[in-house]
């Protein structure tokens, strides 16, 4: 019985106790329900918050307008009745310089402008810049002002427009790819002067000491002329009028609707034609060699002392001669519409299958070697080489270059 009555104790008191734990269990439960409802509440809440955040972290800033006759002027600026002076310019992205009457804006640093930035877009005012430190402008730029530079680098970014003229006295200019300048580019002293691929210059080109470099399919609608420099163009570019430079080579790579010169007399100045390039004018020399490629086009050939090598399939529209030496060689299957003529002392080989209209004479000390199947007239045509080749045209300083300066352009 005692037995039995212990037994029955045990069972009631882990009962109890089992009610009492199934009971915790229940409010622990039901608490824990309770605190992830709020979490997830509050996480709804935070999701609700955080677009419109992300929405105003990626809104730009906003673009500045400045107005300098009206007051509006970027930090460092001061000045007024159309002239201001920065001690540097510099604007955001899309900022905007409006001009409503002619203004002129020196800044003694640097002038710097972020993509698709804006000054004096409409052009309705003239605007001269006059910057003393580096001129670097963002990609997709429009501006319609005159930009001089001393010493300062002026780099136009990709995309860009600039109507007006681009100029410095010693430093290069250089215009991003894809870009349009509506004015002429100088550099007075010495600057080198360089055009990224398919862009746009209508205006001349000019530099007295420094190189030239056009890009692939970039077009120039005016002359391109150095004085000690060399001329570069790339493949499929175009120069609708002359390319002069009276000491440094010329190599062109795509079309010029003008004449080719390295006028000067004494020093070497190579002209170099690349396969399939089209020359509407002459090309003259003093002592450097002319080399035509090959399916290429001309209009007259002329050197003092320079070689004259013609590429095979090549056209010359006019005469090919040398003046005091200098060898000429025509290409296989080339065709010479006027005379091949070495008039002191340079040997002519006509190629294979070659066709010469007028007359092949040399006049002077050298071989004539004619390959086979090539046809040669038997006089001289109308299309002479003209008295260039015996006197070239001296160099034509800039006359705003002093004599000393140009010495001291010639001993570099």
């Amino acid at each position: 019985m005692i037995k039995h009555l212990k037994a029955f104790a045990f069972l009631t008191v882990h009962e109890g106790l089992a009610a009492d734990c199934g009971a915790g269990l229940q409010r622990f439960t039901g608490g824990f329900k309770d605190r992830l409802l709020r979490i997830a509440q509050v996480r709804s809440w935070l999701q609700a918050l955080a677009l419109p955040l992300l929405l105003l972290v990626g809104l730009p800033a906003q673009a500045a307008n400045y107005t300098f006759e009206g007051g509006n002027l970027p930090s460092g600026c001061s000045g007024g009745n159309g002239k201001f002076t920065c001690l540097a310019l510099t604007l955001g992205a899309g900022d905007t310089i409006s001009i409503s009457s002619p203004t002129t804006i020196t800044v003694i640093g640097a002038l710097t402008t972020g993509a698709s930035s804006r000054i004096n877009e409409t052009g309705s005012a003239s605007l001269n810049l006059v910057v003393n430190g580096l001129t670097t402008l963002g990609a997709d730029t429009v501006v319609t002002a005159n930009l001089s530079s001393a010493a300062g680098v002026i780099t136009l970014g990709e995309g860009s427009h600039f109507t007006g003229t681009l100029k410095t006295d010693n430093a290069a200019i250089n215009v991003g790819a894809g870009s349009t300048v509506t004015g002429s580019i100088t550099a007075t002293m010495a600057g080198a002067i360089t055009l990224g691929a398919n862009t746009v210059v209508n205006g001349n080109l000019s530099t007295a000491a420094g190189v030239v470099t056009i890009g692939a399919d970039a077009v120039v609608n005016g002359n391109i002329s150095t004085a000690v420099g060399a001329v570069t163009t790339g493949a499929g570019s175009t120069v609708t009028g002359n390319v002069l430079t009276q000491v440094g080579a010329i190599t062109v790579a795509g079309t010029v609707g003008g004449k080719i010169n390295s006028l000067d007399a004494s020093l070497a100045g190579a002209v170099t034609i690349s396969a399939g390039g089209a020359i509407s004018g002459a090309i003259v020399t003093g002592a450097g060699a002319v080399t035509v490629g090959a399916g290429s086009s001309s209009s007259g050939i002329a050197t003092k002392d320079g070689a004259i090598t013609i590429g095979a399939d090549s056209r010359v529209n006019g005469s090919t001669c040398t003046g005091n030496s200098g060898a000429i060689t025509v290409g296989a299957r080339a065709k010479v519409s006027g005379n091949v003529i070495s008039k002191t002392a340079g040997a002519i080989t006509i190629g294979a299958l070659a066709q010469v209209a007028g007359a092949v004479i040399v006049k002077g000390a050298g071989a004539l070697t004619l390959g086979a199947g090539s046809s040669v007239g038997t006089s001289e045509n109308s299309s002479q080489c003209a008295d260039v080749v015996a006197v070239l045209a001296p160099p034509v300083p800039n006359p705003s270059i002093k004599s000393r300066q140009w010495r001291q352009i010639f001993m570099r």
